[in-house]
This record gives C-alpha cells, structure tokens and sequence, in this order.
C-alpha cells in the first residue's frame, strides 16, 4: 500500500488533524507492511532482511548473505539488467566460477577486442591479467598473457607464414604438398607393427655434402630406393663409390663394409676377399702400380671359361670388377686381360 501521512491539522489542537485511533491505525498500517516486506510475516522481522552498519542482511535458514559496498572515491552506478538470472561474483580464492545453483556450467558472452595500432600498447598489464586471452583488431590476431608478455596465437590462417616457428616431435600427415596445397612433394608411409628404422637427413658445411643416412635400431641398416614400374633410377652428376686404400701387407683382410678396394704397394702382396652377402652384390679392384695384387676367396672367382679358381691376381696397372652369384664371385669378361688365377 501507499504510506499513510498521519495528518497533524493546521495549528495545534485547532480539531482539523486526524484523531489519536486514525493516526494509531496508521501507524500499524504503515509497521505491518514493513514489516511483511523485511520480515516473515507481520509481526516478526526475524528471518527476513535487515540492516545493519555493514549493508542489508539477508537471513537464511543457517547462514546469512549481507551485501555491502566499498566506500567509491566517485559516484558510482550499478544498473542490474532486464533479466533473471543469478550474479556472478569473486571468490575468495581470487576465482570465478561459472557454474549455478544447479550445477550447470555457464557459457560466457563477452568482448575482448583492443586496437593493435600501437603493436601490444593498448592491451592491459599481462603481468596483472596473466592467462587472459584477447584479440588485437587491427591485424585480427588471438593474443593471449604469459610471464608479464603479449603473445600471438597460431591459427589456421596464419600457420603456413609463422616465422621462426618450432616444431618438438612433430606428427605430420602422409602427404606433403607444394606451397600452393596442391600438388605432393612426399608421401610418408608407415610399416604395421613398430617400426625400427628409418632416414635420415643431415646438412653440412660449406665445402661439403648434405646426407641422407639409415639409421634405428638395428646394427647394419641398408637403404632401398625402388622406382616405380620398369622406370630407372636416374642419378645426375657424377657418381662416386667411394675407395677404401691398401698400401699392402700379405694376408690383410679386405673391408666389407665398401665396394671399391685401391691398391698403391711398393711390392707385391696378397688380400683375402669376404663371401658377398647378396646376390648382385658388386666390388671394384683398382691397381694404381706395377705391382701384383693378389686377391683370396675361399669360394673361389669363376672366370669366363666357367673354370673356378681361389685366387686371381692383377699384374698390372688396371681394375677388376667381381658380382656374386650367391655362392661364388664372378668376373665380367673385359676384366680378366691382366689377371692370372691360381
């Protein structure tokens, strides 16, 4: 109801004033609604709202909520919405929780768009905000706060131009594509089971070769490079193998692990040549003097002729070249002119 004015008349006790029972009634008029407003009914303020020193008191069953304000140093204004819903406050652990009396997490709806025209100027104080995620309007980039910085997000449209970007232990897709998306560079394929071995690529110095290597678990890891259909491997430039030297001592166990063995003796000596571990297996013999070499197989060279010898030696100035068979090394017909075989 409207609060009822008690009225006192135009001067004292002239008999134009409302009379002790009308004013009385009005004053429990005016107390009861009072209290039905403040308090559980109209004759208890009990359990209702209060107000005290330290703002209203809202008395609950167990515990009461007293809302209060900070003494502002300038007029302040709070204008609550056109909506129900619940306020969100500050914990006392310095948190926001979005989530309401029934236990439902909240979306968020909210702007966080500052002018990058001055690079991370306009952006508030990353060490204050730290973890705070924003957008700089200008170039249209995520920017999020960490240890007292502004710091650019990686997105979609901005991944492929990112400079100096690292990358820990990355997964890439099968398929690399040229900078347009387009066309495939390399496509990258996966053995089932755990994979061991693997390439890989070293740059170099200046002077030298950049390398592609084997390498994984195993001790020995070869390469295979298979062209596809009946199509050649097609190297460009000139190729090399390289060359393991010998300058000679009788009974001298030649390297397995390189196909090229060159000889510079000052006197005759002999070598012993390992068994091949693969059919096609190639070696290259290189005499760069006059002096006989001597070479050893326990299996033996077959030689044209189709006879099979332990030893062949070179006599002079020349190279041999030896494939093996699987069982045996066999010697190319133009390589036998200076060879004698024991």
């Amino acid at each position: 109801m409207t609060r009822q004015n008690i009225s006192t008349g135009t001067t004292a006790n002239d008999g134009t004033g409302d009379t002790l029972r009308s004013a009385g009634t009005k004053i429990n008029q005016n107390f009861v609604e009072l209290y039905q407003t403040f308090g559980t009914d109209s004759n208890s303020l009990g359990a209702g709202i209060t107000f005290d020193i330290s703002g209203i008191v809202f008395e609950g069953s167990t515990n009461t909520t007293t809302v209060s304000a900070e003494d502002p140093s300038s007029d302040v204004i709070i204008t609550l919405p056109d909506s129900t819903g619940e306020v969100v406050i500050i914990r006392s652990d310095n948190s926001v929780n979005l989530v309401d009396s029934t236990g439902q997490g909240s979306k968020i709806y909210y702007a966080n768009v500052f002018d990058s025209a001055n690079g991370y100027g306009t952006l508030p104080d990353a060490q204050v905000y730290h973890g705070m995620f924003a957008m700089n309007h200008d170039d249209g980039r995520a920017v999020f706060s960490h240890d007292g910085h502004w710091h650019d997000l990686i997105d979609s449209d901005t991944f492929t131009s990112r400079a100096n970007l690292q990358l820990i232990s990355p997964k890439m897709d099968t398929t690399i594509f040229d900078n347009t998306g387009t066309f495939e560079i390399l496509q990258l394929e996966n053995n089932s089971g755990s994979p061991a071995n693997y390439l890989k690529v070293q740059n170099s110095l200046t002077g030298n070769a950049p390398e592609i290597t084997a390498d994984g678990d195993d001790v020995d890891v070869g390469v295979t490079i298979t062209p596809k259909g009946k199509e050649v491997i097609n190297l460009k430039g000139s190729l090399m193998y390289e060359a393991t030297s010998y300058t000679g001592s009788i009974g001298v166990n030649l390297d397995s692990d390189v196909s090229n063995y060159q000889f510079s003796l000052s006197g005759a000596s002999t070598f012993t040549l390992h068994n091949g571990r693969y059919v096609g297996e190639t070696k290259k013999f290189i005499n760069s003097n006059i002096q006989n070499v001597t070479i050893f197989n326990s299996n033996g060279f077959r030689r044209p002729g189709n006879s099979t010898l332990q030893n062949m030696t070179i006599q002079d100035v020349n190279f041999v070249n030896v494939i093996w068979d699987g069982s045996r090394w066999i010697l190319d017909r133009d390589s036998d002119k200076y060879i004698t075989f024991a």
